[in-house]
């Protein structure tokens, strides 16, 4: 009797564990379908679609002078490039593709119009649960009227998904080989040298430290400059990428197991 109770446990868990790995497997492969699919649409419209959005605040002066102090400006229109329209109309929230050729990175870039990015931690592109998440911009970045710089996040997946391609950038060998990131807003497409890779921490508020999840809109360019610096020290090798005060970078960002809370980031520096 005994003997059968425990043949019946044993029997339950391992339908359990089949079950388990057979819906993740199914999982990545309709997560692969999916990207697939997202790629390919964002690759089949030809033509532009206008976005309406406020003129920055320097454009709203310069028309009111040029229109006797109205106090109504005219709009400032944003076109969504024709090969991201389709992707757009199915989710306002998609704003971007990033892609690094020879690795897996190669996805729709999210941010939340409600100013929730941890809703895509564990969302997919069409809002469903998901464990792998989407990539997302920090809420405090914006594309409409551009912030300095840019950060995106995504998961370290073991399954090479989402980000999990990154932490090879600890390597100097496959940073020579991958030294190039694309990404497009959906207004406008965008090349990026790789410039650091580097190790960190979600800090404590009270901690003082360089914060690169807070590198957003540099205050002056002695604080740009000290940033340059922090960043450079702590690279695992140097790229020979430079940027100056004024330059726009993006900060890609990932979990890094070797401490608790730890991040790895790759710093790239937009091409002129």
């Amino acid at each position: 009797m005994k003997r059968n109770v425990v043949r019946t446990v044993c029997i339950l868990i391992a339908l359990c564990c089949f079950g388990y790995l057979g819906f993740y497997y199914y999982q990545m492969k309709r997560n692969a379908e999916d990207a697939a699919a997202m790629e390919e649409l964002s690759k089949r419209s030809d033509h532009s679609m206008t976005v309406y959005t406020p003129p920055e605040p320097e454009e709203d002066k310069a028309q009111e002078e040029e229109e006797g102090g109205k106090e109504e400006p005219k709009e400032r229109r944003l076109y969504v490039l024709g090969q991201y329209q389709s992707l757009y109309e199915k989710n306002k929230n998609f704003i971007g593709w990033i892609a690094i050729d020879g690795t897996n990175i190669n996805y729709p870039v999210m941010k939340s119009i409600y100013g929730n990015g941890e809703f895509y931690l564990d969302h997919n592109f069409d809002g469903e649960e998901d464990k792998n998440g989407t990539l997302f911009m920090d809420d405090d970045c914006d594309i409409i009227r551009p912030s300095e710089n840019w950060i995106i996040y995504g998961h370290n997946m073991k399954s090479g998904k989402m980000f999990g391609d990154l932490t090879d950038y600890k390597s100097e060998a496959f940073y020579r080989e991958h030294p190039v990131v694309k990404f497009d807003t959906i207004y406008e497409q965008g090349i990026y040298d790789v410039m650091y890779a580097f190790e960190s921490r979600v800090y404590q508020e009270s901690t003082i430290a360089f914060k690169y999840y807070q590198f957003i809109d540099p205050a002056s360019e002695a604080e740009f400059d000290s940033a340059m610096r922090e960043m450079a020290a702590d690279s695992f090798y140097d790229t020979g990428v430079t940027a100056q005060y004024g330059d726009r970078l993006l900060l890609l960002s990932t979990c890094d197991y070797n401490e608790d809370n730890g991040r790895f980031v790759v710093v790239c520096r937009r091409r002129d």
